[in-house]
């Protein structure tokens, strides 16, 4: 029993990782309570109601939890250079607060990443959690196609009924709403469906249904109109080397003209009404300004934001090394955002450079970097997370945590280890005649 309802836990877990939209204090509470924290340390509880009173508290490393060994190190780092930056920071007390939210996440992350590792049909947990995420993904986007239908728009503050603000959505324009799912933020669907998509192609690749939820990924993501989703997907798949090999395939050419054909008749026959469509919604204007670098646009907003962040961070020998504090961004970036305590520098890396100091950034650079040389087959997840945190942070996203924690155990690379040098060196000084 306690088993069933373990493995129930961990796909709503993994499935709602970062439904931010599904508030179970419905609105009243003092922050939003989304089903990860409740459901993730459920899990953690249960699996240790499930072990015998004798191995309560002993773990059996397993070859995969060997290889986290330096993940878990360098996490650690890296909260400690955190924690270090918060009482010589400009908001001690929201930085304390905002520490103890990174630091939940981020251990409840790494323990997920134990349960699945520890699933002895891993297949069929990422299948069935990822679905279920899709499942509940497609059924938020109808009820934000229905609410934007009925006028109800996302304000800033979230403020209004709670089914209403549940199902709002942002819109580029009086015409485009921006479909972001379980999560608010149109940013961040993209980034944990293209999460979801490595999870899929790490363990279950061989499913027969894989390409379907493949197809359905991508529609998803297309229907965020986020620019940072989108290039956080195609980084994903411009890193993978069977998407090229699926790519060149004849049948996948072969579509690929006949599509692009098909499209190009259409709107030759059809240019005149497109246009008078497209003016008529102002949808170039939309989209032109989404994507605009111009004064005023977002991506010059992005930029701003960059070039204060390093000011901020190279404005003394202190802040160089320990920063202005985690989460005191807020502090200097009041003629951006106001009074909004969410404001940040839009940027993973600088963001880190600005609050927390250049330790944390080497830190930080070692717990994404290392996998691409150390460990197989995570380029694609981990180049798709260094695209993404050019233009956003998602230090307390859940999937962040538990991508990096899997990406960490999976099989060591065939590099030439230092061993190996020495051994050759030995063996060329054996060669050398004695005298």
């Amino acid at each position: 029993m306690l088993r069933k309802l373990q493995y129930v836990c961990l796909i709503g877990c993994i499935g709602l990782a970062d439904a931010d939209r599904i508030d179970l204090f419905a609105g009243r509470g003092p922050f939003t309570l989304t089903p990860f924290l409740v459901l993730a340390p459920l899990v953690v509880i249960l699996g240790l109601f499930r072990s015998q009173p004798s191995i309560m508290f002993r773990l059996s490393v397993t070859p995969e939890m060997r290889r986290q060994i330096p993940f878990v190190a360098a996490s650690s780092l890296f909260l400690l250079f955190t924690l270090f930056s918060i009482p010589i920071g400009l908001d001690p007390e929201r930085g304390l607060v905002a520490f103890c939210d990174l630091l939940l996440v981020a251990a409840l992350g790494y323990c997920i990443s134990l349960q699945v590792l520890n699933e002895p049909e891993q297949e069929k947990l990422i299948v069935r959690s990822v679905t279920f995420a899709l499942i509940a993904y497609a059924i938020f986007v109808i009820g934000e196609c229905i609410a934007w239908t009925h006028g109800i728009v996302m304000t800033a503050q979230r403020s209004g009924p709670w089914l209403e603000t549940t199902f709002a959505t942002s819109s580029i324009g009086p015409w485009i709403p921006t479909l972001s799912g379980t999560a608010y933020d149109a940013n961040r669907s993209g980034f944990v469906l293209t999460m979801y998509l490595a999870l899929i192609d790490r363990f279950s690749a061989k499913w027969r249904y894989a390409p379907a939820l493949r197809f359905a990924i991508a529609v998803l993501v297309f229907l965020t109109l986020s620019r940072s989703g989108v290039l956080c997907w195609l980084a994903y798949h411009i890193a993978s080397k069977q998407f090229w090999s699926r790519l060149v395939s004849r049948r996948v050419l072969t579509g690929l003209v006949a599509i692009l054909a098909l499209g190009l008749l259409f709107f030759i026959k059809y240019q005149q009404e497109l246009t008078v469509v497209a003016e008529a919604w102002e949808i170039s204007d939309a989209i032109s300004a989404k994507l605009s670098m111009d004064t005023g646009s977002s991506g010059e907003s992005h930029i701003l934001l960059i070039e204060r962040g390093l000011n901020t961070w190279a404005s003394s020998s202190k802040t160089v090394m320990t920063g202005i504090g985690y989460a005191a961004a807020p502090k200097v970036l009041a003629d951006f955002f106001g009074d909004d305590k969410r404001g940040n520098f839009h940027s993973l890396y600088i963001t880190t450079l600005a609050e927390m100091g250049l330790p944390a950034f080497i830190a930080l650079l070692f717990l994404l970097g290392y996998p691409i040389f150390g460990r197989r087959s995570s380029i694609c997840a981990i180049a798709a997370i260094l695209v993404f945190n050019l233009t956003y942070q998602t230090e307390t996203e859940p999937l962040f945590w538990l991508m990096l924690a899997l990406l960490w155990s999976y099989v060591r690379t065939n590099a030439p280890s230092l061993t190996l040098i020495a051994a050759t060196g030995r063996l060329s000084s054996s060669a050398v005649p004695k005298r």
